[in-house]
């Protein structure tokens, strides 16, 4: 299935790079529904990383419960959060401004591709970010002897990043390959 798709995608590439639009047509009902999902799950980061940032923002400034969670981290989430919320208005916005039935293709596969590659670039410098923020917290928790909350973390991570690659990530991917749909 995988190399089919490689084959059709090549073809297409062929044609794109041919410059013969004629032969090309955009599906524009599958691209303009794939368009539509991930502008909501862009809508549903936004809500949530702002909803995050918010309540983490309120912990850190009124220096709640400092010996389970430190300010540092409240901060640190709280920031990292709000760069979210404001990295995926971003997208949002890109998105929404592409009008698929009045693109050429080439148009389409160029803007497409910008947002692939912003998105990626965004999605790697959040995963950078969280990946200094659980080894503070990590860190936080086996130094001060919460061996439980540590396992507990540790193993909900885990779990989590197994149903982000398993279930999660092919969605995404699907969604923005539909995006570029072909008749």
């Amino acid at each position: 299935m995988q190399l089919d798709e490689l084959k059709n995608s090549m073809s297409t590439l062929e044609q794109v790079l041919a410059k013969t639009n004629t032969g090309i047509m955009i599906n524009v009902s599958a691209s303009e529904s794939a368009k539509t999902k991930i502008l909501r799950k862009y809508r549903q980061n936004i809500i949530s990383c702002a909803i995050i940032a918010i309540v983490f923002g309120l912990l850190w400034i009124g220096n709640v419960n400092n010996d389970k969670l430190p300010n540092f981290i409240k901060a640190f989430i709280s920031i990292l959060n709000a760069f979210a919320a404001i990295w995926y208005i971003f997208l949002f916005s890109m998105l929404k401004k592409i009008d698929i039935a009045c693109s050429s293709p080439v148009a389409l596969f160029k803007k497409t591709a910008t947002l692939k590659l912003l998105n990626l670039t965004g999605e790697i410098l959040m995963g950078i970010a969280i990946v200094i923020l659980f080894t503070l917290f990590f860190q936080h928790l086996w130094l001060h002897k919460y061996s439980t909350a540590f396992w507990t973390t540790a193993i909900t991570l885990a779990i989590s990043l197994a149903i982000s690659a398993i279930y999660i990530i092919p969605k995404y991917l699907k969604l923005f390959r539909d995006l570029n749909s072909i008749k």
